[in-house]
């Protein structure tokens, strides 16, 4: 059994590292907006990475529409970082240099870190690692990002390998690219049954992606939060324990 998991919405609470970084980061390069606006943004489009998602909330603040507005006209560009960049030069907003935001962006992280959570607690992973033959992760954090939490809260222990931000090499890639799937099972053999544990439509899409391309049956498993009830998954929890009882549950046979 090979099970994969997400890190951010996960494995750990971001709501006060990550998501106050985006709203530190538009506030820093144009003007405040609420946070709760800026998180609406990235979950109403699906946003996965959070330097994106300060992208897209920067275009908001310049734009001085109202959210309902913003989001009607930002529709069409919002898919990728090369359209967003497209639609600050259809408006005449000038962003910042990517590398120049995420410097700004990780710097806010460093801030906020340290009020970062687990969500899986120790046992159900120390339960998780006997039951499986390889555990992974795929996340979209640069490796120093994972790197702090990772020690911060002893968590190298229970994975077998990892694939994170600065393994792909260009933004299109990323989730919900089949590609992060595609480069852990260069390094793993693929062996029924698989599982990824993910909370967003860029997870849910990556594996189908992965399975159609590849002809595979990763199973994804839904850890759910109020932004994601809607997405489809071959399983759906709302608690680390709930986990347990989808592996217990598991029908061999289905192979």
């Amino acid at each position: 059994m090979i099970i994969i998991f997400d890190v951010d919405g996960v494995l750990i609470d971001v709501t006060k590292s990550y998501h106050y970084s985006i709203y530190d980061t538009v506030r820093y390069f144009s003007s405040e907006k609420p946070r709760e606006e800026l998180l609406d943004i990235k979950f109403s489009f699906n946003i996965n990475n959070d330097w994106d998602a300060s992208i897209a909330g920067i275009l908001y603040a310049e734009t001085g529409l109202s959210l309902q507005e913003f989001k009607k006209v930002f529709s069409p560009y919002s898919q990728s970082l090369e359209d967003m960049y497209r639609f600050g030069e259809h408006h005449g907003i000038k962003l910042p240099l990517y590398k120049q935001l995420v410097e700004v962006f990780e710097d806010f992280y460093h801030k906020h870190r340290e009020k970062e959570e687990m969500i899986f607690p120790h046992d159900v992973l120390e339960r998780m690692r006997k039951k499986s033959d390889i555990l992974g992760v795929i996340t979209g954090r640069p490796f120093n990002d994972l790197d702090y939490t990772f020690k911060k809260f002893d968590l190298y222990r229970y994975f077998d390998y990892i694939i994170t931000e600065d393994d792909i090499p260009k933004p299109d890639l990323r989730k919900p690219s089949s590609y992060p799937l595609e480069l852990f099972f260069e390094k793993v053999d693929f062996d029924n049954p698989v599982f990824y544990i993910g909370d967003t439509k860029a997870d849910q899409k990556m594996v189908e992606n992965f399975n159609k391309k590849e002809n595979k049956n990763v199973r994804f498993i839904l850890y759910q939060n109020e932004h994601n009830r809607d997405l489809n998954a071959d399983y759906k929890i709302k608690a680390p324990d709930e986990i347990c009882e989808v592996l217990n549950s598991y029908d061999y046979a289905q192979d």
